[in-house]
């Protein structure tokens, strides 16, 4: 319970290696003594709160705001999509112009008799792509307003 607990303390800092490390040991250490003293594993855990909340207080003792990293991380993550959801869009976009007619092959200028059966669009896949890319950057997006917002 103990290693679990300090695992995700770990996991919620926002702080160099070193720092949590040091963290990490210092949690051993108020274990180790509460165990000594009578307490029990969970009793300590009560007492220290949430793994987040217990991050939260001790990246302000480095003097770090301990969520201003996964704000930033969202609008990064959020950008991206977007980015992606963009080159997607345009490359179906550019790629739909320059397509010959329907039933054409290859650069022929009219349709054929020939028919190809199962073929491959690959351009189907970026507009799905781009359409999936740019809903992840409007959900990221909401969610980081609304996280902003409490």
């Amino acid at each position: 319970m103990k290693e679990r607990y300090i695992k995700q303390v770990e996991k919620e800092l926002a702080l160099p290696g070193k720092a949590k490390k040091e963290i990490a040991r210092d949690l051993n250490e108020v274990f180790a003594s509460a165990l000594e003293h009578g307490e029990t594993e969970q009793q300590v855990i009560q007492r220290l709160g949430t793994p987040k909340e217990f991050a939260d207080g001790a990246a302000e003792q480095f003097g770090v705001d301990n969520t201003a990293a996964k704000k930033r991380k969202d609008r990064i993550y959020a950008l991206a999509a977007c980015i992606i959801a963009v080159a997607a869009l345009s490359i179906y976009a550019i790629a739909g112009v320059r397509r010959g007619p329907a039933g054409a092959i290859g650069q022929a200028d009219a349709a054929t008799n020939i028919q190809v059966v199962g073929t491959f669009d690959v351009l189907q896949i970026i507009l799905a792509a781009g359409i999936a890319a740019a809903l992840v950057a409007i959900l990221l997006t909401i969610r980081s307003i609304s996280k902003n917002r409490r």
